[in-house]
């Protein structure tokens, strides 16, 4: 457990918040259309009409759950995923201010290697492991594998694994904002719309995907 933990607490909170609203409205979903299809059924009546009132009712009552889902359904992902924008900015807010780029974290002789040209994909992943506390030499590794991915006279796929690593790693992002990423992605993935949080889903594959959360995420919130 890292000092930046409670984000991932944040994270975890938000997203459990979601799931049982969204899960609560399915369930009184799933109850309203059950009671509906049992207010079909003909019953001996104790006063004229009682079941078409009967069945008016379980009507009336599946169209305000449904009503009620619907809005529930959007507005849920919606303030989840507003959350976590928010979370995400507030941590990488933190890791800027105790991880500011220094002059004196430069380290010479690694800079001498990256200036050298001389450095394969391997060399690179090296030494981002290396220097993955020191985000000012994290942002001069992405800068220079930047320059090698841009050279039109490199093979596709070293350009390609340079460029991955740019990403990773762009502007000093370290473990603890890679590792978040990683939580928001599973966050996404477990609300059943992808790890980009952007496909159409279903309501039984959200109900189904949003009950593995602690099994894939629970570790990684403890240990962040």
């Amino acid at each position: 457990m890292s000092q930046f933990n409670q984000y991932a607490q944040r994270l975890d909170a938000a997203f459990k918040t979601a799931r049982e609203e969204y899960l609560t409205a399915w369930k009184n979903l799933q109850d309203a259309q059950k009671a509906d299809r049992e207010a079909q059924a003909w019953r001996a009546e104790t006063y004229r009409g009682e079941n078409d009132l009967r069945r008016s009712r379980a009507k009336a009552k599946l169209l305000e759950a449904e009503h009620e889902f619907r809005a529930t359904e959007r507005r849920v992902w919606d303030e989840f995923d507003r959350q976590k924008a928010a979370i995400r900015t507030d941590l990488e807010m933190e890791v800027r201010a105790t991880t500011a780029a220094n002059p004196d974290a430069v380290d010479s002789n690694a800079m001498e290697l990256l200036k050298s040209g001389i450095l394969g994909v391997d060399d690179y992943y090296t030494l981002v492991g290396k220097y993955d506390a020191n985000p000012t030499m994290l942002r001069l590794i992405a800068k220079y594998a930047k320059e090698a991915a841009d050279d039109k006279n490199g093979d596709q796929k070293t350009r390609g694994a340079l460029y991955v690593l740019c990403q990773k790693i762009g502007n000093g992002k370290n473990s603890t904002m890679r590792g978040f990423d990683d939580l928001v992605e599973i966050s996404n993935y477990c609300s059943g719309r992808g790890v980009n949080g952007t496909q159409r889903t279903n309501t039984a594959h959200t109900a189904s995907m949003s009950q593995k959360w602690e099994e894939l995420a629970g570790q990684a919130v403890e240990n962040f």
